[in-house]
């Protein structure tokens, strides 16, 4: 209830009005007003400075507000930045890596980025606390104090001042005023930042134990109170079962203490992907002097960072990891891990779009890998897969007859080695193969080009049919097949490829549909514009019909089915059913707030030529053609959208029997 001292603190109640900020509301508005598509904001502070109340006080319709993102997992986040809201506010405590990792995730989707720390205002805080003991005491229905107002870091510790002098305790001291306002409440919090304090005042006792089933609220606690963070380490060293019942976000307070948590973390299916387990081995590392342990965890970290999207940090790691091995190489034998070392960070930079400096890596690597080869297999292995980066680094830079050299001599290398041992070496032969076939058609060698295709799909049939677990990755690289026939010119080689794709696709959505199905209804696209380039209408119409309803089953993906009813409509068989579909997908727009503004343009002239078509919804058609021109105009659209808008108005204006046919202007 309202009245109690707990509620009375809660930040969403707004007991005590909002006021001040003026700098950071105007810095907020200028975030939300300016001429970006897309955009992400992550506002952070200490607990307790006023973040909640200023995202509350700022949110509106057309803004999605994440308080505590840093505790979500990371997919939840990506899935809202998925599913392309125009503005997103992120509220959390504090920056660091997890941000990172955001950043560059949303920066994937195409989201600019910012942040605004937002710091104390001792300047308000007199106010702030007069205007609080008035209200706490009213709504208690208690006398109003009269005391002066106590030194307090953020506007949190003021309230809670407050509301224990309206108790009769104008205590100076943290731990006393929140003792007093626990012991008045009936109903105390379990989460939040009065729930953190209680638990951790009452941990000062040491006879006291944590409970274990409030890890989150004591883990919290921790970040602020050292006698938590020391009686948490304490917990979770007796009991390492419990990192499986907290939540990944508060657990990163722990990174730091890796002896206790590591291991756990490590097997914790939850943290893939997640910042904590590269913050685990950045620890284990400051305490580690040995170089080639030091090389080692370097590499551990720069994989474990790259997986969790922390693409500056990888390439730093990697780095340190080469540096280590070099000084190593001309007293141990770690010529291959020095060669390893070089290839990861080819990658690493290549994640970071460093594709000369990445190329410099992969040469050195083959030089590496060469010294090294004796003829034994485990000395040709390294050798093709190093030959394999090369070409993909090389085609990076535009040098293709190096790329479909460098990637000849791998696949070569790979079918030898399948020969010699095929369980071993099929899939990676398989691998080769695909890659191979993308070179040769890069330097035009079509004939040999469609030979290492049908090669690649064929050896990948063969992987995926001996071993189930290889049926996703075999979709996948279907597609991409089709992809690489479709790009150069084999439409109708291409549409067949990706029905294979379909059917495994298929399969795999029935056994776990939350993986697969997104990945099944993007095939089905795929296949509707191969149908469509090859003017097979009706089987294009088809497979789009079929990807609308495989995304209406996707939780958070209304832009993609509203992609998907936008190509339905482009080609629909009969004109009132394509009228329908653009009017359809029109909607679902709306829903995301238009989303993708261009696409959104397109649609809106979709639907106009299509009820010019039938002659229906004529006002409204004009009026969604008209809006189009001026997006595209607005967002400086490529000339052949634009004439493609300005068009539909022209067959609009000719549909309607009372309009003359002007077109906007284009100021």
């Amino acid at each position: 209830m309202i009245g109690s001292p707990g509620a009375l603190l809660d930040p969403r109640h707004e007991v005590v009005p909002f006021h001040g900020r003026a700098a950071e509301l105007a810095g907020l508005a200028r975030w939300r007003d300016a001429a970006v598509l897309r955009s992400v904001l992550l506002l952070h502070g200490r607990s307790g400075v006023g973040k909640t109340r200023l995202a509350r006080r700022f949110a509106d319709d057309g803004l999605v507000v994440l308080d505590d993102a840093d505790l979500l997992p990371w997919h939840d986040v990506h899935a809202v930045l998925r599913d392309g809201p125009t503005r997103v506010l992120l509220v959390a405590r504090g920056a660091g890596w997890w941000w990172s990792a955001t950043r560059q995730r949303a920066r994937d989707l195409h989201y600019a980025t910012e942040d605004l720390e937002l710091g104390p205002c001792p300047e308000e805080h007199e106010w702030s606390f007069a205007t609080a003991c008035e209200r706490f005491a009213d709504a208690l229905d208690l006398p109003r104090p009269r005391v002066e107002t106590p030194p307090c870091d953020t506007f949190y510790d003021v309230h809670l001042a407050a509301l224990a002098a309206v108790h009769g305790d104008p205590g100076d001291h943290l731990v006393d005023r929140v003792r007093r306002v626990v012991s008045v409440d009936p109903n105390p919090p379990t989460t939040g930042r009065l729930a953190e304090d209680a638990l951790a005042v009452t941990l000062l006792d040491n006879r006291i134990a944590p409970a274990p089933d409030a890890l989150d609220t004591l883990l919290r606690a921790a970040e602020r109170w050292p006698h938590v963070r020391d009686r948490a380490v304490e917990l979770f060293a007796a009991d390492p079962g419990l990192v499986a019942k907290a939540g990944i976000g508060p657990l990163r307070v722990l990174h730091d203490h890796p002896e206790v948590v590591a291991r756990q973390v490590f097997d914790d299916p939850r943290c893939h992907g997640d910042v904590l387990p590269a913050l685990l081995t950045q620890a284990l590392l400051r305490n580690t002097d040995d170089i080639a342990a030091r090389a080692e965890l370097n590499g551990l970290l720069s994989a474990r960072a790259a997986l969790a999207a922390l693409g500056e940090e990888a390439v730093q790691a990697s780095r340190a990891e080469v540096a280590l091995y070099r000084q190593l190489v001309d007293r141990e034998p770690v010529a291959h891990r020095l060669a390893n070392a070089l290839g990861d960070l080819s990658l690493r930079l290549v994640a970071v779009r460093r594709n000369d400096e990445a190329l410099v890596a992969a040469e050195e690597a083959v030089r590496w890998c060469r010294l090294l080869v004796t003829g034994d297999p485990d000395t040709l292995a390294p050798l093709a897969a190093a030959l394999d980066r090369l070409g993909l680094r090389y085609a990076a830079v535009g040098r293709k007859e190096d790329a479909a050299a460098a990637v000849t001599e791998s696949a070569g290398l790979f079918d030898d080695l399948a020969r010699r041992q095929p369980a071993r070496f099929r899939l990676d032969a398989a691998k080769a193969a695909h890659h191979l076939a993308a070179r040769l058609f890069d330097v035009g060698r079509r004939a040999e080009a469609g030979h290492a295709t049908r090669r690649a799909v064929l050896q990948w049939r063969a992987v995926a049919g001996d071993d189930p677990r290889y049926e996703a990755e075999f979709a996948r690289t279907l597609r991409s097949v089709a992809a690489l026939l479709a790009s150069f010119g084999r439409p109708t080689e291409a549409a067949a490829v990706v029905r294979e794709s379909i059917g495994v696709l298929r399969r795999l959505a029935e056994v776990n549909p939350r993986d697969f199905e997104p990945v099944l209804a993007s095939a089905l696209g795929d296949l509707g514009v191969l149908f469509r380039r090859l003017d097979r209408r009706s089987e294009a119409a088809q497979a789009f019909e079929d990807a609308v309803a495989v995304w209406r089953r996707v939780p958070r993906a209304t832009v993609r089915l509203a992609e998907a009813w936008h190509l339905l409509a482009d080609s629909a068989v009969t004109n009132e059913d394509a009228r329908i579909g653009a009017r359809t997908a029109l909607l679902l727009w709306h829903l995301t707030g238009h989303g993708d503004e261009i696409r959104y343009a397109e649609t809106l002239s979709l639907y106009a030529r299509r009820c010019a078509e039938v002659g229906a919804d004529l006002d409204r058609a004009l009026a969604a053609a008209h809006k189009a021109v001026a997006l595209l105009r607005s967002a400086q659209a490529d000339p052949e959208r634009l004439a493609r808008a300005e068009h539909a108005v022209a067959e609009v204006v000719r549909a309607h029997p009372t309009r003359t046919p002007d077109l906007p202007s284009s100021s």
